[in-house]
């Protein structure tokens, strides 16, 4: 994708079924995303514009500026919860994301209320920053104040479309790893909070970063090695502003190998 000057980054979202679902400036007045029912085979498009009477303000977020080394950013944002009184969300228990760049990032509603996750339809950033490609409203936002963990999913951004779903449902190819292999367990775990929303696994996540266990066989301790060479490299200070190792404890990369050459076997 193209990079944007970081002044494009206060435009809301583009149309719905842009060739690719690529992200690009799009007129004020045209921006939509969509609230889906998959179940249900329900879709509804809603503007920015409407959004944001909702009860849109201007909101702090000393977690964003922690998690992209940024500071005094600002934001225009709304409580995710107004958009679920406003949808129903049904016999749903969580809102899965998907982004225009491939990404997804799937969030529990109790979370988002236990938390108090905003909606963010505008992002202000300091004078002379240039954000990532990626940077795009929607964005999930930690408000200032709120004591949610530091996870990567809590900074889901350049979202198209917010849907209903089940957290079984979606993490049933993992969790069946795990069962299968419970000494995975604490991988699992850490795939599912960090790592399967770029790189799908078993038919399940987004594609912006390619499955793992096809660039990696984790059975042998070389393949491993470059795992974590490779994962270093990409996610520890970039200027593409994907720092994933920060969400990372101690020995995880080891965790996720192992439940990776599991999943791989499976």
């Amino acid at each position: 994708m193209k990079r944007l000057p970081w002044s494009a980054i206060t435009w809301a979202l583009v149309w719905i079924g842009v060739a690719g679902c690529a992200a690009g400036p799009a007129r004020e007045e045209a921006p939509r995303y969509v609230v889906s029912w998959p179940e249900a085979g329900r879709r509804q498009a809603v503007s920015v514009a409407e959004l944001e009477s909702w009860g849109a303000r201007t909101v702090t977020s000393a977690y964003f500026d922690r998690a992209l080394g940024y500071r005094d950013s600002r934001f225009t944002a709304l409580p995710f919860e107004t958009l679920l009184k406003r949808h129903d969300p049904g016999a749903a228990d969580a809102v899965l994301l998907n982004c225009f760049d491939d990404y997804q990032g799937l969030i529990a509603l109790e979370d988002i209320r236990r938390y108090r996750l905003m909606l963010a339809t505008r992002i202000h950033l300091q004078p002379g920053i240039r954000p990532p490609d990626w940077l795009n409203p929607l964005l999930i936002l930690v408000p200032d104040g709120s004591a949610a963990p530091f996870v990567e999913r809590f900074l889901t951004a350049n979202i198209r479309e917010v849907s209903f779903v089940n957290r079984d449902r979606y993490y049933a190819p993992l969790n069946a790893v795990v069962r299968r292999h419970p000494k995975t367990a604490r991988g699992g775990k850490l795939y599912q909070d960090n790592c399967v929303y770029c790189h799908s696994l078993g038919g399940v996540g987004g594609n912006k970063g390619g499955p793992l266990p096809a660039r990696f066989d984790f059975a042998r301790p070389e393949d491993r090695r470059r795992f974590e060479r490779a994962f270093l490299a990409f996610h520890q200070n970039n200027p593409d502003k994907q720092n994933v190792a920060q969400f990372l404890p101690p020995g995880a990369l080891e965790a996720l190998a192992d439940f990776l050459q599991r999943a791989a076997g499976s």
